[in-house]
């Protein structure tokens, strides 16, 4: 064979062995290239995901601290609310637990105390719609006793009363006291801060009319 051509073979081969070369150099780093950016996306995508799961624990924090807010001031509001309709309610039964009535009789009014009974309360109740007036007679020595003109609730017992009394009597009758006197009645309350005799002085001797009113 001929020497040149022998140089030639061997210097192709040689270049054919560069060139081979070359490519599996370039085809490694484009592999490793793709390898980082792989990973760089990867890591990225890790990073976003993790932000996105902070922001949404962060978002259902305060979701979740809205809501206690929101439920502490409802329950807040209930309770004022609460509160409120129980003052109402008790200023209600403040007012409707009338517990003195006037009686005006020869133009001076007295003041009466009354029990906490069946009797007194329907009493109020009546007295509600307007003034009683009640014509009392002399009776006894003792007292003025009239017709009220309606019955109220009995609970009659055996007393002895004493100046300033006012009781029902079978029901239908109101007797004021200036005197004592032993029976069975229902009372109803008493004059307040007038004496025996003051009292008697200004019911008089004979018959008056009585007035009841509570106001």
């Amino acid at each position: 064979m001929n020497k040149k051509l022998i140089i030639y073979i061997v210097i192709g081969l040689i270049i054919l062995a560069l060139i081979i070369a070359i490519i599996l150099i370039n085809k490694q780093n484009t592999n490793r290239n793709e390898l980082e950016t792989n990973q760089n996306y990867s890591n990225k995508e890790n990073i976003k995901s993790n932000e996105n799961i902070q922001k949404n624990i962060s978002s259902n924090h305060s979701i979740e601290d809205v809501y206690i807010t929101t439920e502490t001031n409802s329950a807040k509001t209930d309770n004022a609310t609460e509160t409120s309709i129980q003052e109402q309610v008790k200023e209600e039964i403040k007012k409707e637990n009338i517990d003195m009535i006037k009686i005006k009789v020869n133009s001076n009014v007295l003041e009466v105390k009354l029990e906490d009974n069946e009797a007194t309360r329907s009493l109020v109740e009546k007295l509600k719609n307007g003034d009683i007036s009640v014509n009392a007679n002399e009776y006894g020595g003792f007292e003025k006793v009239g017709n009220l003109g309606f019955s109220l609730p009995r609970n009659d017992e055996s007393i002895t009363t004493s100046a300033g009394d006012i009781v029902l009597y079978q029901g239908n009758q109101i007797s004021l006291f200036y005197n004592s006197n032993s029976w069975s009645y229902t009372k109803l309350g008493k004059v307040q801060n007038v004496s025996g005799a003051e009292l008697k002085n200004i019911l008089g001797s004979g018959n008056v009319t009585l007035i009841l009113s509570i106001d």
